[in-house]
């Protein structure tokens, strides 16, 4: 019995040991306006689910996270030629050739017009018939059935890409655009800050399975052996629903929003 107390003794030594000397250096996490995932204020600084989320993983591994903060598309290709450490993005297969892929959530892609727009009761087949003029965040790439859906739109000369979620907002209030394509969550900080929550109404697209999104981690440009340990830290922690917790407390009173959303710990908002 004295041996067995040594021995966990000194695993948990070795296991503090690890977890205090973290990663091998700080970590370059690419960012730019997510929703309520990753929000950039008029000094850049980064706050919301992500750095919240990231500062737990700190505190138990003593890895560093550095924000870089950048336009989204910009973050995109950065991440995949090996210029930045981590990236929160959707899972499709050309990250996964240049990343370690960690799930966070999983939600629906919908379209998503104004409840009072003219053709709010068959808004798909509006959609497809090129009567919807659509915007989409530049750089957002959710599978190749929603890039073919864009090509499409692209085609009938019905879609726009922009910066990011709150010129969408605020040019669906303005009904300067009709509608767009995506998760709702990935819009619901925009639509809230245009006082739009209320008036919109979203539809699942069918047509485009259900899209996951997450941690991605550079192949290129970490070590290994920081990927693994951090990758593994990342997954015990959100298989443990501290992601969730964490998303319960920052969006309190905006659940409606995030319906479809289900979380890694596979349960539903």
């Amino acid at each position: 019995m004295h041996s067995l107390r040594i021995v966990i003794c000194v695993l948990l030594v070795q296991w503090h040991v690890v977890a205090a000397a973290g990663c091998s250096r700080p970590l370059i996490v690419a960012s730019s306006p997510i929703s309520i995932f990753m929000e950039i204020d008029e000094s850049n600084r980064v706050s919301g689910l992500v750095p919240d989320f990231l500062t737990e993983i700190s505190k138990t591994t003593g890895c560093q996270f550095v924000y870089e903060v950048m336009p989204r598309i910009r973050a995109l290709l950065m991440f995949e030629a090996g210029k930045v450490d981590i990236i929160a993005a959707s899972k499709i297969d050309k990250r996964d050739a240049v990343g370690d892929y960690i799930n966070v959530i999983s939600e629906q892609t919908s379209l998503i017009l104004p409840k009072d727009h003219p053709d709010a009761a068959t808004p798909l087949d509006a959609l497809m018939q090129g009567k919807l003029q659509v915007n989409v965040v530049r750089g957002f790439n959710l599978g190749p059935e929603y890039m073919a859906l864009m090509a499409l739109l692209k085609q009938k000369n019905k879609l726009e890409d922009v910066l990011d979620t709150d010129i969408i907002a605020r040019k669906m209030l303005e009904k300067r655009c009709d509608a767009t394509v995506g998760g709702i969550s990935a819009f619901a900080k925009s639509f809230e800050r245009y006082h739009l929550e209320s008036k919109l109404h979203a539809v699942p697209i069918a047509a485009i399975p259900v899209v996951n999104s997450g941690f991605y981690l550079s192949k290129t440009s970490m070590q290994e052996k920081d990927r693994l340990f951090l990758g593994a830290e990342l997954n015990a922690k959100l298989k443990a629903g501290k992601f969730k917790e964490i998303f319960m407390k920052r969006v309190k009173g905006m659940n409606d929003l995030y319906r479809t959303l289900v979380f890694e710990n596979g349960t539903k908002n």
